[in-house]
């Protein structure tokens, strides 16, 4: 029995689901993910997941212009999703997630509850980020 649901493809909507879920997953790790070790892989990355009006806010130029002790790492990120029926071209989703800011330079060391609604279409058979809008933003005591 296990063997037989393991070879049970998932159906299309749900394949979907997992897509653009990932696709979240990844907006997550390229849009908050600060720091400048990795910056030109997150870079690559959102570049093809995101619209290039949102690519150029996150990404306004070639350099990580943040500084060398500046990281900012997300982490315990929950996503939430609409009712997916299927046939959208157009999905939110709601991700919540702490984020760890640390600037050793200026001694910061905060983390902050964050809520965001995620808006993605499909252009050319993949999903893509358009637009996000930040619903709460905390610093944690």
């Amino acid at each position: 029995m296990k063997k037989q649901l393991s070879e049970v493809r998932p159906s299309a909507q749900e394949q979907q689901k997992r897509d653009y879920l990932n696709t979240v997953n990844q907006f997550i790790d390229v849009s908050y993910h600060r720091e400048k070790d990795g910056f030109e892989d997150r870079k690559k990355t959102a570049k093809s997941i995101m619209d290039k009006e949102l690519y150029e806010q996150f990404y306004p130029s070639e350099k990580f212009v943040y500084g060398d002790s500046y990281t900012s790492i997300p982490n315990d990120l929950q996503l939430y999703v609409q009712q997916y029926d299927g046939g959208q071209e157009e999905v939110e989703v709601i991700a919540e997630f702490t984020n760890h800011l640390v600037i050793k330079d200026e001694n910061v060391d905060d983390q902050t509850h964050d809520i965001i609604k995620v808006s993605l279409r499909k252009e050319e058979n993949k999903w893509v980020v358009y637009s996000i809008e930040e619903l709460k933003t905390e610093i944690m005591k």
